[in-house]
């Protein structure tokens, strides 16, 4: 069974022998050490610090990716309104919802300004 190891730090590595074939290991990504230049490369890493050798029963992972949401166009290219006649549905949007709106805090800290002596 090949060792999986948790890259820490991006980086790119050989993965044939000549080194031609080079690709970069994505943070967080998980790599399988399946062969004698993987093993020798995660060895590498791990001594510099830029990957963790993880201990994994199954590979599992869920990932929920958030759709860019867009303003959606009328054939000319202008931005479309939505219909208050559907209040279901914002066809301003393409998908039909309006984005979450994101809510910025205040500070609280007062701005001081130096009095000249």
């Amino acid at each position: 069974m090949a060792k999986k190891f948790k890259i820490l730090v991006p980086k790119p590595v050989a993965v044939d022998e000549a080194g031609l074939d080079v690709q970069l290991m994505h943070a967080d990504s998980i790599v399988e050490a399946d062969s004698d230049v993987m093993s020798k490369n995660m060895e590498a890493f791990v001594a510099n610090g830029w990957a963790i050798e993880v201990k994994m029963d199954a590979v599992e992972e869920v990932v929920e990716v958030e759709a860019e949401v867009k303003r959606a166009r009328n054939e000319d290219g202008t931005l479309k309104g939505d219909d208050p006649e559907t209040p279901d549905v914002n066809e301003a949007w393409e998908g039909g919802e309006a984005p979450k709106k994101k809510t910025a805090k205040k500070s609280t800290k007062k701005k001081t300004t130096k009095k000249k002596a």
